[in-house]
């Protein structure tokens, strides 16, 4: 929760965000209304939700909690765009439009995802990886378990974003009572986002909540001590690792698992500026309402990894796999999700073509918008469990 006792109104959170970067007296007014109100028109505009506000606060008062009150306040009041709600319901989101570039070829993959025979561990694909990035799983690596995926078993982290802990629950214990029929006790995860709600959220919220995460990064690195992670070829590469936004809540131990990783792989790992904690977010959250502010951030970070000489950039999160690729090519620098480069280790060729597949999906969004206009207009709350139109 936000402390607003000890807040001290100083406005350091959006003066000294990456993103905001609000001159210090008008920070201090923007910060005061936030607090009085629960309203700020800048915020719900160009603030990408990255949690790193919480880093700066000199006093620890977790202001990004703030921001979220305020983001579900007007969330509540003004609802959702259907495009950014990842349910079956909704007529058009971000994952049907995805699931139209290749569909006849996805679909077959998104019919195994979503019906996997039971097993007490699955590799959980999350959505980005079902509808966007299928390639990322077509590997030996991942042959140990079933392959959990698609909007059925959605973890719903946009109720949690959206309309807060009531609703988020509700979706919750939908998503469990599935997984319980399935028989799973621990999924690997792949989205960031999707460990967030499994390893965090749902356990503070949901009392019986067990299911263990573990990161398909942890995964890996157990699977190499335990000498069942053969590498024929080492990545012999200056590697800087995207930290994703996330993970700010975790301990900082989460941090050495992909610099571990990496290191096994015979990679030289390099740090950008900010990192760790202190990482930047890539730009992606706010590039639907900016687009200028979106690439004026991925410019930024991919700066970081140009000054130090960096090879590629290795990622855990599709989001910034996807932002930031388009940018670090222009300098050549390659952009891979880390899967990518374990499948190089142990010989394999990646076949995830990651800025044909941008393309695509930027004129497949766009295709979908102009045939369908009142997809940006319509909106849509969460109430007691069931989307309704606003």
């Amino acid at each position: 929760m936000f402390n607003e006792n000890t807040c001290l109104r100083c406005g350091i959170c959006l003066e000294k965000c990456p993103t905001m970067q609000l001159p210090i007296e008008i920070a201090k007014e923007e910060i005061s209304k936030m607090i009085e109100t629960r309203i700020s028109e800048k915020i719900i505009k160009e603030c990408t939700g990255c949690g790193y506000c919480n880093i700066i606060c000199p006093t620890g008062s977790n202001p990004v909690e703030l921001i979220r009150e305020l983001r579900m306040k007007n969330h509540r009041e003004n609802g959702v765009r259907c495009i950014g709600i990842i349910s079956e319901e909704m007529p058009y989101n971000l994952m049907k439009i995805g699931f139209e570039i290749d569909k006849e070829q996805k679909q077959q993959q998104i019919i195994k995802y979503e019906n996997p025979p039971k097993c007490d561990t699955m590799f959980y694909l999350g959505c980005g990886i079902s509808y966007f990035y299928q390639e990322l799983a077509n590997t030996k690596l991942f042959e140990d378990f079933p392959l959990l995926g698609g909007m059925k078993y959605c973890c719903s982290a946009y109720a949690y974003s959206y309309f807060g802990e009531k609703e988020s629950k509700i979706k919750g214990l939908e998503f469990y009572e599935k997984l319980k029929t399935l028989g799973i006790k621990k999924l690997i995860t792949f989205c960031p986002g999707c460990d967030t709600m499994i390893r965090n959220i749902y356990p503070s919220i949901i009392e019986d909540f067990n299911i263990e995460a573990q990161t398909v990064i942890e995964y890996f690195i157990e699977k190499y001590h335990k000498g069942e992670f053969k590498i024929k070829q080492k990545i012999n590469k200056r590697i800087a690792f995207q930290d994703p936004c996330t993970w700010r809540i975790y301990d900082k131990k989460i941090y050495d698992g992909p610099r571990e990783f990496l290191e096994i792989l015979g990679a030289e790992v390099v740090e950008m500026k900010y990192n760790r904690e202190n990482s930047h977010c890539c730009g992606l959250p706010v590039s639907s309402s900016s687009r200028k502010l979106g690439t004026k951030i991925a410019e930024e970070r991919i700066s970081e990894a140009e000054n130090i000489n960096a090879d590629i950039i290795a990622h855990i999160c599709t989001g910034c796999l996807s932002n930031l690729s388009t940018y670090a090519i222009k300098r050549n620098i390659n952009s891979y999700y880390i899967t990518e480069l374990a499948q190089m280790a142990i010989g394999e060729t990646p076949i995830l073509k990651i800025l044909e597949k941008k393309k695509k999906t930027d004129a497949q969004i766009m295709k979908t918008i102009m045939e369908n206009p009142n997809i940006l207009k319509n909106k849509y709350i969460i109430k007691n469990g069931k989307i309704l139109p606003l």
